[in-house]
């Protein structure tokens, strides 16, 4: 299945995490605008994982936090980070990415919010 997935450059995870406070909230998905219709399919599986992940998730989530506060500057005990961190670990788990291939991928997002 992975290798029929978008390929994640920058531009596509920068549209991706510009949404990464809305995505998590199911009533704004249909809201959200991306350059094509495969993209946005993504973005709706990916948003709703993040739910997923941040309602029943929390220790998975935060297992992430060392990996993730490398390259990324995030609040302690924040919403937000919460957020971001259920977004990474949907893209991690769909993809199949390992934790060297997540840090990679990360790499390329330039949005911080």
């Amino acid at each position: 299945m992975k290798d029929d997935l978008p390929f994640l450059n920058q531009q596509r995870l920068d549209a991706i995490f510009n949404n990464v406070y809305s995505g998590a909230v199911p009533e704004l998905h249909s809201t959200v605008p991306f350059e094509d219709e495969r993209l946005e399919a993504l973005a709706r599986i990916l948003f709703a994982m993040q739910h997923f992940n941040y309602q029943f998730r929390p220790d998975a989530t935060h297992k992430l936090y060392s990996l993730m506060s490398k390259i990324i500057k995030f609040e302690q005990n924040s919403e937000g980070t919460t957020l971001w961190l259920a977004l990474i670990l949907a893209i991690k788990e769909l993809y199949g990415f390992s934790n060297k291939k997540l840090v990679e991928v990360m790499k390329q997002v330039s949005v911080r919010k």
